[in-house]
């Protein structure tokens, strides 16, 4: 009778061999540093670089905006039913996957409609509520 499985002794089979390995390689690299080090040269190659994503919509920000990250009341506010998808990405807290399920989700009869909207969280409403507002929608999207 054996204490363990084939199973668990090829298991244990493949662990000694890995960790030998290991040791083998760490003895190799002492041994041949310069080696060692020209191989990790060549795996630090340039690659080219990644594609660029398209740029976001530029937001500029004030000294008084770093200062109170707090909404602040703007002069004008964006009517989530007439608002393009560039003039949702503007506000706060929304991305362009956002603004086009918002978009989707028209009309809303209010600003508490928008809770319907996937993704588009409690505390971002309450910071979107004095810079949105829910005008009638307009004749084309009824």
């Amino acid at each position: 009778m054996t204490l363990y499985t084939r199973h668990q002794l090829l298991l244990v089979l493949l662990l000694v061999g890995a960790a030998g390995g290991g040791l083998a390689i760490d003895h190799w690299r002492r041994a041949r540093p310069d080696l060692a080090e020209r191989l990790e040269t060549l795996d630090r190659a340039e690659r080219p670089p990644a594609p660029v994503a398209a740029p976001r919509p530029l937001r500029l920000t004030t000294d008084a905006d770093r200062a109170a990250p707090a909404v602040r009341e703007l002069a004008v506010t964006v009517d989530v039913n007439r608002a393009s998808e560039v003039e949702l990405t503007a506000l706060p807290g929304i991305g362009p996957a956002l603004a086009a399920r918002i978009v989707a989700a028209r009309p809303f009869g209010g600003i508490d409609e928008l809770r319907r909207v996937r993704g588009l969280r409690r505390a971002t409403l309450e910071r979107l509520r004095p810079l949105v507002t829910a005008g009638a929608a307009s004749p084309s999207l009824e």
